[in-house]
């Protein structure tokens, strides 16, 4: 069965047209957004290539992305320059991917199919066939299962994963939830200061936790943005009933209970993690300036590459970690072989007071440019527009800071 591609192109040049109208390729093409909203038919993708101002092809992306009838389809934009802030723009309009011109039809075409893939798959997310009643607390948007991991621990997963999770929780109140599946020394709880009452270990022993999502949610707790949280094992051991197909029915149950669900999935290759990274809408793939967490992220991208179920959107996101530029963003993308999407400033005293108080810096330091970049990270990776700055419920004292032990 062939794509159903929606072009929205003005250009005098037929290139884009000709480069997607192949025979596994149903193409519709308009001239301007008002028409791509009226247009018939049901699309997989949306691929825009208009001329003229980048801040008109920005606006005319927002204009697409916030139609009711193209919810959840995804955008790809094409950019007539490789200017960094216009690239951030077309994401925060709510764009998926963005391509420069002049471009490689195979490259365009690889694209468009990776968008095809995923928009079948997160249509296709909370559909089960077992027979058990299913409780729907979440909305008919496109849904998401955002994957935070990296194959070197120690580069910031758990700070990308809660503040992404904060952001989008508060903007979407009881639709978002985090998962902690670091499982030998998990800190979401921390980071957020929150004493566990239960944890994805005792949910592992609760046969109807991990099938009925309203069983599912007492296990979880609650912080102040809304956002529910399940806790990691309070010690390594309670890892061990914690296996792949229990990770893959937690994940199922939780894309049944919420909108939005994102995983802090450690640092480990194993059956577990890679249940995460095969169920996954989006995966981000955090790094840091050095040598070794390069090489670690360089071989998991081969793998990445080389799978074929790998079907989620990977973003790779340098956390600047160090107070001196130890290796340029050229170098990282060079020794990489990829573009780096995203870069966390380093910023030492606002991280540090972030993880001592358990207040995440979107919160407790909305307006630093760490916030900044976090709320643009999570706005890319859900298409909510997050340009207000998160309230500011920062919670009093260090009560739960070591709840955990």
């Amino acid at each position: 069965m062939s794509s159903r591609i929606l072009l929205v192109s003005d250009a005098t040049d037929d290139a884009v047209a000709i480069a997607l109208e192949t025979p596994s390729h149903t193409v519709t093409r308009v001239a301007d957004p008002e028409a791509a909203i009226a247009a018939d038919g049901e699309h997989e993708v949306i691929v825009v290539d208009l001329g003229g101002d980048y801040h008109d092809v920005i606006e005319a992306c927002r204009v697409v992305r916030d139609a009711p009838n193209l919810t959840g389809v995804p955008i790809l934009a094409l950019s007539r320059g490789d200017d960094i802030d216009e690239r951030i723009g077309l994401l925060e309009a709510g764009v998926d991917d963005v391509m420069v011109r002049p471009f490689d039809p195979r490259e365009l075409d690889a694209r468009v199919e990776a968008l095809v893939l995923r928009y079948q798959r997160s249509k296709g997310m909370g559909d089960h066939s077992s027979g058990a009643p299913v409780i729907t607390v979440r909305d008919a948007a496109q849904q998401r299962l955002i994957a935070v991991f990296s194959p070197k621990g120690g580069v910031g997963t758990t700070t990308v994963a809660v503040n992404v999770a904060v952001a989008l929780a508060a903007r979407s109140p009881d639709r978002v939830a985090i998962l902690d599946l670091d499982l030998q020394f998990g800190q979401v709880t921390t980071h957020l200061n929150i004493p566990p009452r239960l944890t994805i270990a005792d949910m592992a022993r609760d046969d109807v936790s991990l099938r009925d999502p309203g069983v599912f949610q007492t296990y979880l707790d609650r912080h102040s943005s809304s956002l529910a949280v399940l806790s990691a094992p309070l010690t390594p051991d309670g890892a061990s009933g914690v296996t792949g197909p229990v990770v893959e029915r937690i994940l199922e149950t939780a894309g049944r209970a919420f909108q939005t669900v994102v995983v802090d999935a450690g640092s480990q290759i194993d059956p577990r993690s890679e249940a995460v990274l095969g169920k996954a809408t989006d995966i981000v793939i955090v790094v840091t300036p050095e040598f070794p967490a390069l090489k670690a992220v360089h071989a998991m991208r081969e793998l990445l590459d080389a799978s074929s179920d790998h079907l989620a959107e990977t973003t790779f996101v340098l956390n600047q970690i160090f107070a001196r530029e130890i290796l340029r963003s050229r170098d990282i993308e060079e020794a990489l072989g990829t573009k780096i999407a995203m870069t966390i400033p380093y910023d030492g005293f606002v991280f540090l007071k972030s993880v001592n108080e358990g207040v995440p810096v979107v919160v407790g330091a909305p307006r630093s440019a760490a916030a900044e970049h976090l709320n643009r990270l999570a706005s890319r990776l859900s298409g909510i527009d997050l340009s207000d700055a998160v309230a500011d419920r920062r919670p009093k004292g260090l009560g739960a800071l070591f709840g955990r032990g």
